[in-house]
């Protein structure tokens, strides 16, 4: 029997299912991660209060395009501004790309592990990536970390390709990518390491393409981030200090480091990946029956670079912790963690991953599996179990919330809002369910906030937003919720 085609198609609608069933081509890849899509994050599209505080942030943020923003580099910020100016700039558009941008990842790494490994190695590790909790759970996320996802994926395409063929436009691809990385996350440094790891392997210093291919990409990323480097110098390294004042500079100490990286290990391989070992376990126990293992030796290049991208990221995060004492955010994981399937697919070598029969389990595992992770998330939403969650934002009624002060601010401020103050969560979903869109002054900042003049302030009407206390302060209004609201205060001249 072919390994992409069921032997005798049945008529009708059938036929496209058995061509691309069970083990996938290129549009059987492209049918599954548009319904993976598009069913995901209509789950969560009807099932939230509010989106999550990322996504708001990039439309808080597209209010001004820069070259740098406080916690962040500016890459993720441009795209949607730029998509922003064709369709409306709301909740929906950054579902939309969070979800495009996620399956666009996952295209690559199916396209590649074809390249490696063939057509049945590439179908299951794909199945397995996508249930990966940190993806069908945050598939209408679209912040960095995603869009990270997606250059991360295409630096391990190109970095292959110099293994297979090398082109000193390859490399400037590659130094391209690297940029525009760095552009989007500076976590983008665990990739570099990776394919530093991979230049020595392929000794690169004895190929002349590879020297200078080398450089080539240095100079093309360094030209690709300098706009932003400038920013960084002339804006006192804000992302920077924002990143020691949030995770790098916690300074944790003796077993608070192992304890905590402890702790990030774990959620990577037995939280957010336990749905992918459960399908590949599942697909190993039917597939094992007179099968045959996966043909490699321990020099095999595919294994090496596999090895590489799923575990060096990893590892080098685990060092943060426990040799600079920094404090590892679990979604850091984003980027990275969806080569750890076939990395682990690797260090199982006598696993039957190349038998058509384990093709076969692993998608009736997915289907179980999607099922139950589905199901877990309904739960868990609003619309799901009382008491089953409660502290997410999808939790918070923004639009209830919002429609109160909408009703009670225009007749003291003489007109719809037009600047919201306040801690950048509560601040900027409010923002963006009030009628007029106001502009939000994150964290009441001016420096955080490079949409608003300093003048503005007292030109516009604008209110603070905040947690309410057990005693209001003067001039201050319930909104209902927990949720107090007043004409913002400005410091006396």
């Amino acid at each position: 029997m072919s390994t992409s085609l069921v032997s005798v198609p049945p008529a009708g609608g059938w036929r496209w299912v058995a061509r691309h069933w069970p083990v996938l081509d290129g549009a059987g890849v492209l049918a599954l991660l548009l319904l993976y899509g598009l069913v995901w994050t209509l789950l969560y599209a009807f099932t939230t209060l509010s989106p999550p505080v990322d996504n708001v942030e990039q439309l808080v943020w597209l209010h001004s395009m820069e070259w740098g923003y406080y916690k962040h580099p500016p890459l993720p910020t441009w795209i949607i501004g730029a998509l922003a100016q064709v369709f409306a700039p709301g909740a929906a558009l950054t579902y939309t790309l969070g979800a495009l941008t996620t399956t666009a990842a996952m295209a690559l790494l199916w396209q590649l592990l074809l390249q490696l490994r063939g057509p049945r190695y590439a179908t299951l590790g794909l199945l397995g990536a996508l249930a990966i909790s940190l993806y069908c759970g945050r598939i209408y996320y679209y912040n960095h970390n995603v869009l990270l996802l997606l250059w991360v994926a295409l630096a391990a395409h190109l970095s292959w390709g110099l293994a297979q063929r090398p082109r000193l436009r390859t490399w400037a691809a590659l130094g391209l990518v690297t940029g525009l990385g760095m552009l989007t996350k500076y976590q983008f440094v665990l990739a570099l390491a990776v394919i530093g790891l991979w230049w020595l392997h392929l000794r690169g210093w004895r190929q002349s393409v590879h020297r200078r291919g080398a450089w080539l990409a240095a100079v093309v990323a360094l030209l690709v981030f300098a706009p932003h480097g400038y920013w960084l110098v002339t804006h006192d390294w804000l992302p920077l200090a924002y990143a020691r004042e949030s995770a790098l500079g916690q300074g944790l100490r003796g077993s608070q480091r192992w304890l905590h990286a402890l702790q990030f290990a774990l959620d990577w391989f037995f939280n957010r990946c336990l749905p992918a070992w459960l399908l590949l376990g599942a697909a190993w126990r039917w597939g094992r029956r007179g099968a045959q293992a996966l043909e490699c030796s321990p020099a095999d290049d595919a294994r090496i670079f596999l090895l590489l991208w799923g575990l060096v990221p990893l590892g080098l995060m685990l060092a943060m912790a426990l040799l600079g004492g920094s404090k590892l955010h679990l979604h850091w994981a984003t980027a990275f963690i969806l080569w750890t399937v076939p990395a682990l697919m690797e260090c199982a070598r006598r696993a039957p991953w190349s038998q058509l029969r384990t093709v076969r389990a692993a998608w009736v595992a997915f289907v179980v599996v999607q099922a139950l992770v589905m199901a877990q998330a309904w739960m868990a939403s609003p619309r799901g179990a009382r008491g089953y969650k409660a502290d997410h934002t999808d939790f918070f009624p923004s639009e209830a919330v919002a429609a109160q002060i909408a009703l009670q601010a225009p007749a003291l401020l003489g007109g719809p809002v037009e600047i919201v103050s306040g801690s950048q969560e509560l601040a900027s979903v409010l923002a963006l369910r009030l009628p007029a869109q106001p502009r939000v002054l994150v964290d009441g900042q001016l420096r955080y906030s490079p949409w608003i003049a300093p003048a503005e302030l007292r030109q516009r009407r604008a209110i603070e937003v905040f947690h309410a206390p057990a005693q209001l302060p003067a001039g201050a209004h319930l909104a209902g919720h927990g949720i107090a609201w007043r004409p913002l205060v400005l410091p006396t001249p």
